[in-house]
């Protein structure tokens, strides 16, 4: 073949070999599995070529070594294991590079394009020297032997070189941010776990080596860069190894389906081989390649265990913890101090239910108080009471003084006050519990880093946690002057209650309206009062008659007091009815209204940041 085509061939497939490898790359992470599948048997075909061609030069030149064809010579020429092995190789290494190629940045990418001219010229000088040496078409086989591995070394040496020197490389904080962003960069949107797990893994190999480029003062760089540099020359190798089947002749091809023979001129294929080949070809592709991967990608779904154990061992290079002030603790510290804070709440919770429900008992006990003090006020001694209150000019203040009284009676509040009580002190309780435990998380959590490479997962302040659980409405009691100011005196809650609920009532007007009322009721009893008198005069000085003189005044003085006593008494017990009859009813619904708003009140200071 002319040399230019030659090159030119070799230029046109290998080009386009590795824009197949870009375009494609790109798009698989979005993809379904049957695009991977298909993408990576097409780019593993170069590859597959060129290493069964390589075996096959390979068994041709040991073959002449035997003098007969005897059990060594069938042991050391078979092909069959090695065709095998080399599809299993080429299927898996196509399938990764199409991974890392298609994230591939600028810079690694040149590398990769300058690999193609780079091989043609190693090729160029060694493929003459090789022609001098040996047969044709053993110096075919010998040339592209040495070129791929003088191939493979240059590029990898550079390569590591140009990331070094050239490359963006950041300067990581620790090993776990480089290989999240990577990971990051790789993600894609595909239903196949398969894919989605072969983009992880290849993110914290990409991210591993970002990591140590960027950050060579603070590592081992040595170690790291020959890990680097190996796992390079593992890739540009395979590269080189796809590039050279484009420098094998067309022909030379049928000696890997052709008998094992020594000859200059590859031997024409039997049908019978073309056959056993297309057989082959279709049980592997469409019996074992396709339902295996898919198998696998159905199992990765069905075992999500297993992609847990995957992902742990990525982690291989790093210690997690968590870093609570300046200490450094196992994973889950602070989650396990959350959830004893939690645990403490939970029970503080249930003293503040106990406590809403003896408040509600509480309203219940106060508001039946409410009758006693409406038979009370509708009585002639009240009556009586009110008007001594309006004449000393404390009725407002004596009158809600009254009520408070009676909406006290019976110690209301009392199981409240000790549902109270029982409350603060069970939250001094688990304070100190609660100090305690943190205080055994952390001594048995705390750890001492053993690696150089250590990711903080969590950062807490240890101030923060140690602060005991406070519920908000424990707070709130503690804060406030009805609790902090008489909790230990008797009654002390019940008496704030029903001042409270006295307030309302007075509030609302009821007491000054009944001030009111009474003067306007005063000032109509004394027309009665004149009258009752002028009734018991005349009755006074009929009795007096019996005795002359001076018993007709005397009977007249004791008629009238009587009579007024009689009238007064009569005329106030009737307006009391009267004023009972059309008022008693609204006064009740005030005062349980005003009851009831308290109990609203109260009830919603026992919830989170409500107000006493």
């Amino acid at each position: 073949m002319n040399p230019k085509i030659k090159i030119a061939r070799y230029v046109v497939l290998s080009l386009g070999w590795l824009a197949f490898a870009y375009y494609v790359g790109r798009l698989i992470p979005d993809r379904q599995l049957w695009f991977a599948l298909f993408a990576t048997l097409l780019l593993g075909l170069p590859l597959y070529l060129a290493a069964t061609y390589a075996v096959t030069i390979q068994r041709i030149h040991r073959s002449t070594q035997f003098r007969n064809l005897g059990i060594l010579y069938w042991f050391f020429n078979r092909r069959i294991l090695a065709y095998i092995w080399w599809l299993l190789w080429s299927v898996l290494f196509a399938f990764l590079l199409l991974f890392y190629l298609g994230t591939a940045d600028k810079l690694e990418w040149i590398v990769f394009l300058v690999a193609v001219p780079v091989f043609a010229i190693i090729h160029a000088i060694l493929a003459p020297i090789a022609a001098r040496e040996y047969k044709p078409y053993i110096a075919i086989h010998k040339s592209l032997t040495w070129t791929r591995w003088i191939t493979a070394f240059t590029m990898a040496i550079c390569y590591v070189l140009l990331m070094i020197f050239a490359g963006e490389n950041h300067h990581y904080t620790s090993l776990a941010e480089a290989i999240q962003i990577s990971s990051l960069r790789i993600g894609g949107t595909t239903n196949s776990i398969l894919i989605l797990e072969t983009a992880r893994v290849l993110g914290f190999f990409v991210g591993l080596k970002s990591y140590v480029l960027g950050n060579l003062y603070l590592v081992n760089g040595a170690v790291y860069l020959a890990f680097i540099f190996l796992g390079s020359l593992m890739v540009f190798y395979n590269v080189a190894l796809a590039l050279s089947s484009c420098m094998v002749p067309l022909a030379e091809y049928r000696r890997v389906l052709g008998p094992i023979q020594d000859s200059d001129q590859p031997p024409q294929i039997p049908p019978h081989s073309l056959a056993i080949t297309s057989a082959f070809v279709t049980f592997f592709t469409f019996f074992i390649y396709v339902p295996t991967t898919v198998y696998f990608d159905g199992w990765l779904r069905l075992n999500p265990q297993f992609i847990s154990q995957l992902h742990r061992s990525q982690n291989f290079t790093i210690e997690t913890v968590e870093k609570i002030g300046d200490d450094y603790y196992r994973p889950g510290t602070a989650e396990q101090i959350e959830q004893a804070y939690l645990n403490s709440i939970s029970e503080l919770e249930t003293s503040i239910n106990e406590l809403r429900m003896a408040a509600d008992n509480g309203f219940q006990h106060m508001a039946e108080n409410v009758e006693e003090y409406l038979d009370w006020y509708y009585s002639l001694p009240a009556e009586y009471e009110r008007i001594l209150a309006l004449a000393t000019g404390v009725l407002e203040e004596w009158m809600a003084e009254k009520l408070q009284t009676y909406l006290m009676k019976g110690n209301a509040f009392g199981p409240v006050q000790e549902s109270i009580e029982k409350a603060l002190q069970k939250n001094e309780q688990l304070r100190t519990e609660y100090l305690k435990k943190v205080d055994q998380i952390l001594a048995e959590s705390r750890v001492q880093p053993i690696t150089a490479q250590v990711e903080i997962i969590k950062h807490s302040s240890l101030n923060a946690l140690k602060e005991p659980p406070s519920h908000s409405v424990i707070v709130n009691m503690e804060n406030r002057l009805l609790i902090s100011g008489g909790i230990g005196t008797a009654g002390a809650v019940t008496g704030a209650i029903a001042g409270k609920v006295t307030a309302k009532v007075a509030g609302k007007g009821i007491i000054k309206f009944g001030a009111q009322a009474l003067v306007k009721v005063t000032a109509g009893k004394v027309a009665g009062a004149l009258g009752g008198t002028a009734a018991g005069a005349a009755t006074g000085a009929a009795l007096g008659s019996v005795f002359p003189g001076i018993g007709t005044a005397i009977g007249a003085v004791l008629g009238g007091v009587i009579g007024g006593i009689t009238v007064g008494l009569s005329v106030d017990k009737l307006l009391l009815i009267l004023e009972e009859t059309f008022s008693r009813d609204e006064f009740k619904y005030q005062i349980l209204e005003a009851i009831e708003e308290a109990r609203l009140e109260f009830k919603d200071s026992l919830e989170p940041n409500g107000h006493l």
